[in-house]
């Protein structure tokens, strides 16, 4: 029976075509044909992501905030947790100030105050999450600091001294990082980012919360309606007449009189398999990224300033959005040990560093354990990471050994981070203000190595 009902709809298939259906089943703006037009989706979904992940990113936590307000600093006061399960992979080494920034209406004036020897940073990124700019004590001393934040088309002072950055975008992320140490009293941090200011505070009606974190949302859109949010925030960001048109070839850009609806059956099939295969090779690019000489992996170039380099824009995102640019922080991670086999709690792992081949940094570096998922693990310790100011006791030789192990060492228990037995672990290291052999990677971390049982 079913042989004949599938025959029965070839021959029905078959019949429109020939009676000219076949233009209505694959109609499209461009009249592209079913191949090309689903390579087009692929592609506008890889260059889009970073965009739409911004902006459901800012949904969720301003659908979450006490007031929510665009160009309003909102400040982390605490340590994550393993009961964060906001963001993978948080970060330990900082307190967070965030503010969505809205340029449309004219400038921002942001003001930091002086940071003394604490290091700091204050990230932009642009609605497609390259860093417009980034004053930090690297560039800028320890502080005070003021500058002007220009959106699109909006001409510099003439008679200003404070330093200008130009955001391309109307929208933007701002991301400030304020150093602390492990175990440090966190008031003089809350103080510091309380003397931080931003001008223009442009409250908003609440957003819809979403149900899930936000790479999740996002990978569960339907092609339309990915694409629709997706003309929808270019509309509001970005005046590139390039990047307002990029979606006018599957229908959905802003001039296109061609509207979704208006796609041929077959057509918006072609669409969403594109959309299905982009989000499949996003994925297979993450796991299938190389591992270095020692077995970690570690992007140096382009991260921040991507260029037309869409797919490591897209990858960035997906695995850490709003990543600062490689001269500001790198991040060597691994999930495999010196053998290639995967880092596992029933297994003990060491990483030895030389006494000349410590992390080469010009601010400090860390070392955190995250689960398969990327959040902290929950171990009976509340250990998550390794610090540099963590008092790490040295070897006889003057290196230093770090131990990862369900169970604690017998002896420098400063040097080990707790995993859960059984469970597969992962482990990110932070290079911050990382100097030249780290960036050419003529430096590169120790393996990680399976201590005889």
């Amino acid at each position: 029976m079913r042989q004949i009902i599938v025959l029965a709809g070839l021959v029905i298939v078959m019949g429109l075509i020939t009676i000219g259906a076949w233009p209505a089943l694959t109609r499209n703006p461009e009249g592209l044909g079913m191949r090309a037009l689903g390579e087009r989706s692929g592609h506008a979904y890889i260059y889009g992501y970073p965009l739409v992940l911004s902006d459901v990113t800012r949904q969720a936590f301003l659908a979450r905030a006490e007031t929510p307000a665009l160009n309003t600093l909102y400040h982390r006061r605490t340590r994550p947790t393993h009961e964060d399960r906001t963001v993978v992979r948080p970060n330990l080494d900082t307190l967070y100030t965030l503010a969505f920034l809205d340029l449309s209406e004219g400038p921002l004036l942001l003001s930091t105050p002086d940071f003394d020897d604490r290091d700091w940073m204050f990230q932009v990124l642009d609605a497609w999450t390259d860093v417009a700019g980034a004053p930090s004590r690297r560039l800028n001393g320890p502080g005070p600091q003021d500058v002007l934040i220009l959106g699109p088309d909006q001409p510099r002072p003439d008679d200003t001294s404070m330093a200008v950055m130009t955001v391309p975008t109307h929208t933007a992320w701002l991301i400030g990082r304020i150093a602390i140490a492990p175990g440090e009293d966190l008031a003089p941090i809350h103080a510091l980012q309380d003397a931080v200011r931003l001008t223009g505070e442009a409250p908003i009606a609440r957003p819809a919360p979403i149900d899930s974190l936000p790479p999740e949302y996002v990978n569960a859109l339907s092609a339309d309606a990915f694409f629709t949010r997706m003309a929808e925030v270019m509309s509001a960001s970005d005046p590139d007449p390039d990047a307002l048109n990029a979606l006018t070839p599957l229908g959905y850009g802003p001039q296109s009189e061609d509207t979704p609806g208006k796609l041929g059956p077959l057509a918006r099939w072609a669409v969403n398999r594109g959309v299905s295969v982009a989000r499949q090779r996003l994925e297979e690019g993450l796991r299938d990224r190389p591992y270095g000489p020692t077995h970690w992996r570690t992007l140096r170039e382009g991260v921040g300033e991507y260029g037309e380099d869409y797919a490591l824009r897209a990858g960035v995102a997906l695995i850490g959005l709003g990543a600062n640019r490689a001269e500001d922080a790198i991040y060597p991670n691994t999930d495999i040990d010196s053998e290639g086999a995967p880092l596992t709690g029933d297994h003990a792992y060491q990483i030895h560093f030389g006494a000349d081949q410590l992390p080469p940094v010009n601010a400090f570096w860390s070392v955190t354990v995250y689960d398969a998922q990327g959040y902290l693990m929950d171990t009976p310790s509340d250990r998550y990471a390794i610090h540099s100011q963590s008092g790490l006791v040295r070897d006889a030789d003057g290196g230093l050994t770090l131990t990862f192990s369900a169970e604690p060492p017998p002896t420098r228990l400063s040097n080990w981070l707790p995993v859960r037995a059984g469970e597969p672990f992962a482990i990110t290291a932070r290079l911050y203000a990382p100097q030249a052999d780290a960036l050419s990677g003529a430096w590169e971390m120790p393996p990680v190595i399976r201590t005889p049982e």
